[in-house]
């Protein structure tokens, strides 16, 4: 008896209602209703990758500003040197995105997965 009252009480506990007469009532004559949660982990989650979106747009406009300032203020043969490493840093800083678009995904499919 009480494993076929538990998806009951779950839904119950979900909905955020007072009183379970109350719910039972909205059930019984098909009123419809949504269930809202909110998930703190996923909430800190997009606000680091929104963080993180931000820092990475903002080294791309320092990329930028580099390049030019180097060519201004080098030799071509030291500027080649340096946009080089600089580039070799770029390349790390994708690969790294390119993870955390990964990450993502995966994150999203698990979540997709725990509330089906």
């Amino acid at each position: 008896m009480i494993l076929r009252q538990f998806p009951f009480l779950k839904m119950y506990n979900r909905s955020g209602m007072t009183s379970k007469s109350a719910f039972i009532k909205a059930r019984i004559f098909g009123k419809p209703f949504h269930v809202v949660t909110f998930d703190k982990c996923q909430h800190e989650y997009y606000a680091k990758l929104i963080d993180f979106h931000a820092q990475f747009l903002m080294v791309g406009n320092n990329y930028n500003q580099t390049l030019k300032e180097l060519k201004c203020h080098f030799s071509e043969r030291r500027a080649m040197a340096l946009v080089c490493k600089l580039e070799n840093y770029m390349m790390q800083l994708v690969q790294i995105m390119h993870k955390v678009v990964e990450l993502t995904i995966r994150y999203e499919n698990h979540r997709i997965g725990k509330e089906n």
